[in-house]
């Protein structure tokens, strides 16, 4: 028997009025855009941290558990590459 891995949501937060994407809904945890205002939370559910504007769910890709871990590796080592690229320059222009 096979077993096949379940499937992780993913959903992007979007602002209706500016298009602007807020963050994204993963497996129902929030992941804010670290690029814009985080959301702010109102009387009836939250707003656009950047202009007010109502927020909705637009389904994004799914990915699996193991898509998901190959994801996070591959932005683990660009994030070391970019870092010991940085750390190499500073001591060069020591």
């Amino acid at each position: 028997m096979v077993k096949i891995p379940g499937l992780i949501q993913v959903f992007n937060v979007q602002c209706v009025m500016c298009g602007r994407a807020s963050g994204q809904l993963i497996n129902g945890a929030f992941v804010p855009n670290q690029r814009v205002k985080r959301p702010v939370a109102a009387k009836n559910g939250s707003r656009c941290g950047e202009c007010g504007g109502n927020l909705y769910l637009e389904p994004d890709e799914s990915v699996t558990p193991f898509m998901a871990t190959q994801i996070a590796a591959q932005r683990t080592a660009a994030q070391q590459q970019a870092k010991a690229s940085l750390q190499s320059s500073a001591l060069r222009a020591a």
